[in-house]
């Protein structure tokens, strides 16, 4: 999912951008790269100033190398189940029954026969029974979190796969040897349960309506090549894995010389390769076959596409031109083409027809993959009559304009600016580095010494070659889609009836693992925010403070202004983070608003929270006062503006439209509703009639009175904290302010009784079941950490309770979470407490689901190694989860704000020591266990059993509007 934020601009001359860059940090630059004996490839890139370090095993191996048969995805999940040391009690004794279930499946595949397949899914249950004895469920993931880790995952693209976690670099030796052993000899254990989760991914998929469409797009103009099929397969071949495929996949591609490993962070680089030889150095050599050439087809006169959407009135078009793929020459200039056509400024030709109030939408997008790319223009017409026609007309003249080079040479200097100041900010610091070499050298990079080179090719595109690449591929050879009413028929996967998996080794513990325990490693208390020392608090006016923060790293700076009222307090604030956007001013259309801030390199947004309203700025330190005068400016001209007024309310619409069909969004909306009441964000939202009486006066006047609140301005620069002080409150209205902070505490909603609430929607493919637990207050801090702990152990990661029994045993769910619901401690510490859980299934097994998750509530088992896990698991994210330097200075000021004196997770570390495992045992048996809980279900009611369910409270039917102001 991606959200694009559109950025404003300002004044026409007040200062020029030169074209070249400023230079970047060393240590933003250097990444070492090795080579170990057997061919794998090591990029380390060494930052010590957060103790964590980012870890990623990145293959040249993804869906394309697999068309439609969802193996790599497969695999993806597979990895994380184990090898013949990790997982397993006795493999020697497990692998003949796992060989068995292999040879059962590749039987599956080939029979057709329904009776004949049912016997033979029987017979797979039946060994997997039997494997299971053996098998350590969520032991990689248990001993990743034992040892420094958290945010573990993987992913699956088109082009490659990516495995991945952050972990405290005093656990690097177990890091190692934990992540090379998985890539040696990994084993395909409870595959079945697996087989399941994806089904439920896939149904999760299914549900969200633009995920269809857009996979038409991709079935269409990939057509006769790898990129035209979904990355998990088709459900035909869901139906129909081989574990021998599977096996052969592995043996293909996942060599030494078709994958990378990723260290950015607190290691020493010249001192490691010993290490990694001994672990990594081990995985099979080899190099993967290069994937087969291919030759799309041709989009010369192809009749267009209708893609079925169900939303009704919008219109909408897309016109999608073939372009070169990653790494060609032609990339840097088609990237400043298309930021010609639209861009973060907001000043691009196609976001003038938006902000002119001519459409919903006009933009622009590229992709590069490792074998093809493609650019797309689209456009969506104001409704309900605009014409879609006339707009896509009015989109490709302005195409023409970037062709025939009608555009600035100030223009090109600063979008090459912009794509510069874009590098800086994702090589500022270890996290995002680290992804940069990941993406880098799973789209086909040899050398992120080149790969940067490559990146920073923009900065010599001249106008000649912008003009070059725009002629070349937006020619007359493109796909064209347009939006039409309707949906696409669901694939049916049924529950195949499988038993759940028993647990008798879950708390077991292998040999692999007592190794690892032998090693040495230092413990290391995690590193606390310091409100006095990590950044520096100025005052500056009755209820105004700076914080800032020093950058070493670019010449990069960023303000924000964080006024602390939020949508909570105010729920008016969401549609002014949506018109703001669009606004110019009293001397200024939005259009030269934006080309006015573009001509200083800086962009501008605005973000509606629940307890604060932010308007961030971003550019280059040598434009910080002419930057802040047009700030400034906005700030005190900001001029409503009528057609802006009239588009938002139909874009308003639009998001009812894109809600109602969304059936995860639903099932949030309900369980807000239950948990808050009539104080749910959901319900007091700004209906579309509300938005339709507002005038745009109204909106500006709340923009106004926001300057009148609590303010905290947050800088990350070059600067000193005393001269940025001057600056700010010379050029800025920061001493308005006489409102303070607004609380937004909504109580917690209390229940006598057990209640099971419905909301009925038939077409959604997945379930979603929700439970709300009320609980007593718990003002003693120790207390509070009991429930945080076993909200933890109890359904918080892959060692949790509901992970393990809902989706690793039974294979109930896709996701299965559960959430301590805490009011602060600071202002509500005599609040009522609650517990919240949610899971994602697949409707013909919700009533099961149900059941189990209803006996996990009433005997929750007691796994002692899980907690000890849990407990390490929220030390390990109090360290990883520290901000870098750049977003240090807003947690510090948002805390502050709250009434917090030092960083809570302060007291959340000690309280860990004093709290004992029986401490949170105790608190579940006193306080969860047998407490009645509210039961909610969104989904197909014809798929629920209301006898059964009536045992767990009175059903009661909810309609949408009662969850959600529409």
């Amino acid at each position: 999912m991606m959200k694009h934020t559109v950025f404003l601009t300002f004044f026409i001359a007040l200062t020029g951008l030169s074209a070249h860059a400023a230079g970047y940090d060393d240590k933003a630059m250097q990444v070492k790269e090795i080579r170990l004996s057997n061919g794998l490839t090591v990029w380390i890139n060494e930052d010590h100033s957060l103790p964590k370090v980012f870890g990623a095993v990145v293959v040249k191996a993804g869906a394309a190398d697999c068309p439609n048969t969802g193996i790599a995805h497969y695999f993806e999940h597979m990895m994380f189940k184990g090898t013949d040391k990790i997982g397993t009690v006795d493999y020697e004794k497990e692998r003949p029954w796992l060989d068995s279930i292999s040879a059962k499946y590749d039987l599956l595949a080939q029979t057709a026969d329904e009776t004949t397949r049912r016997q033979i899914q029987a017979d797979i249950n039946r060994l997997g029974a039997k494997a299971t004895e053996y098998a350590i469920p969520n032991e990689f993931s248990n001993l990743v979190s034992r040892y420094g880790g958290s945010g573990l995952n993987a992913a699956t693209s088109l082009d490659y796969t990516v495995y991945y976690n952050t972990f405290l670099p005093q656990y690097v030796d177990q890091w190692a040897s934990l992540n090379s052993e998985r890539l040696v000899s990994p084993v395909f254990r409870l595959f079945q349960s697996e087989l399941e989760t994806v089904y439920e991914e896939k149904n999760m998929y299914s549900d969200n309506v633009l995920m269809s469409a857009y996979e038409r797009v991709m079935e269409n103009f990939f057509s006769g090549t790898p990129y035209a099929y979904p990355i998990i397969g088709s459900t035909e071949s869901l139906k129909n894995p081989r574990l021998s495929e599977m096996q052969g996949f592995y043996d293909r591609y996942y060599v030494a010389g078709n994958m990378a490993l990723i260290l950015a962070g607190d290691v020493c680089a010249d001192s490691i390769k010993p290490l990694l030889e001994r672990t990594f150095g081990r995985i099979r050599a080899g190099e993967a076959p290069a994937r087969s050439e291919f030759t799309p087809v041709s989009l010369a006169s192809q009749p267009e596409v209708r893609l079925r959407i169900p939303y009704p009135i919008v219109k909408g078009e897309l016109m999608a031109f073939r372009t070169p793929p990653h790494g060609h020459a032609d990339e840097a200039a088609l990237d400043i083409a298309v930021r010609l056509l639209t861009n973060n400024f907001g000043s691009g030709k196609l976001d003038s027809i938006s902000n002119n109030g001519g459409a919903l939408m006009a933009t622009a997008m590229t992709a590069a993959l490792k074998d093809a790319g493609i650019t797309f223009v689209a456009g969506v017409p104001s409704l309900p009559f605009g014409s879609r026609k006339k707009l896509m007309r009015r989109c490709m003249e302005q195409v023409d304009k970037v062709k025939n080079g009608d555009f600035g040479d100030s223009d090109l200097q600063a979008l090459k600016m912009e794509a510069g100041r874009e590098l800086k900010r994702k090589l500022e610091d270890a996290d995002k580095r680290g992804w940069m070499m990941v993406e880098a050298y799973g789209n086909g990079e040899d050398s992120w010494a080149e790969y940067l080179v490559r990146e920073q090719a923009v900065e010599n595109v001249s106008r000649d070659d912008v003009m070059r690449v725009a002629r070349k591929y937006f020619n007359n050879e493109y796909m064209d889609f347009v939006k039409k009413y309707g949906s696409y028929p669901s694939d049916k996967v049924s529950q195949p009836g499988y038993k759940p998996m028993p647990a008798k080794n879950i708390t077991a513990q292998s040999a692999y693992a007592a190794m690892l325990d032998s090693m040495g490693h230092k413990d290391v208390e995690p590193r606390i925010i310091d409100f006095d020392r990590d950044a520096s608090r100025i005052s500056l006016g009755r209820m105004a403070e700076l914080y800032a923060v020093k950058n070493n790293v670019n010449d990069v700076f960023t303000l924000q202004l964080i006024y602390h009222k939020g949508k909570v307090a105010d729920p008016r604030l969401g549609v002014l983070e949506s018109y703001i956007d669009a606004l110019g001013t009293d001397s200024l259309t939005s259009q030269q608003l934006r080309r006015a801030l573009q001509n200083v390199g800086s962009t501008l947004g605005f973000s509606a929270g629940n307890n604060s309203f932010t308007i961030s700025m971003q550019g280059f330190e040598r434009n910080l006062e002419p930057s802040l005068r047009l700030l400034a400016h906005f700030l005190s001209s900001v001029k409503p503006d009528k057609k802006q007024m009239s588009e938002l309310k139909r874009a308003w619409r639009l998001n009812d439209m894109a809600f109602v069909k969304d059936n995860s969004s639903i099932a949030k909306a309900a369980l807000s509703k239950i948990v808050y009441g009539d104080k749910s964000a959901y319900l007091n939202r700004v209906s579309v009639g509300d938005v339709k009486k507002m005038k745009p006066e109204e909106l500006v006047s709340l923009f106004d009175s926001l300057q009148n609140v609590q303010l905290s301005v947050v800088y990350c620069g070059s600067r000193d904290a005393a001269s940025v002080g001057q600056e700010v409150s010379r050029l800025l209205p920061v001493d308005k302010a006489s409102e303070l902070y607004t609380d937004t505490y909504k109580p917690l909603m209390q229940y006598d009784a057990p209640t099971v609430y419905i909301l009925d929607n038939p077409k959604a493919r997945q379930t979603v079941v929700a439970t709300y637990t009320p609980l007593a207050p718990l003002p003693d801090p120790n207390g509070r950490t009991c429930l945080q702990l076993w909200s933890r152990y109890f359904g918080g990661d892959m060692s949790s309770v509901m992970f393990q029994d809902l989706r690793e045993l039974c294979s109930f769910a896709y996701y299965a979470y559960g959430t301590a619901e805490l009011p602060s401690p600071v202002l509500h510490a005599d609040a009522p407490v609650g517990f919240t859980t949610m899971m994602g299934t697949q409707a013909d097994k919700t009533m099961d689901a149900v059941a189990t998750l209803d006996s996990l509530f009433a005997c929750m088992p007691v796994r002692d190694k899980n907690m000890s896990d849990a407990r390490r698991s929220m030390l390990n994210g109090i360290n990883n989860s520290y901000p870098s330097f750049r977003s240090i200075g807003q947690t510090i000021a948002l805390y502050r704000a709250q009434g917090y004196k030092a960083d809570p997770d302060a007291a959340l570390a000690e309280s860990l020591k004093t709290v004992t495992d029986e401490d949170v045992y105790d608190y579940y048996n006193k306080n969860v266990k047998g407490r009645p809980y509210i039961l909610i279900i969104v989904g197909d009611k014809s798929k629920l059993d209301m006898q059964k369910l009536s045992k767990y409270g009175k059903i009661t039917e909810l309609k949408l509007e009662e969850i959600y102001r529409m």
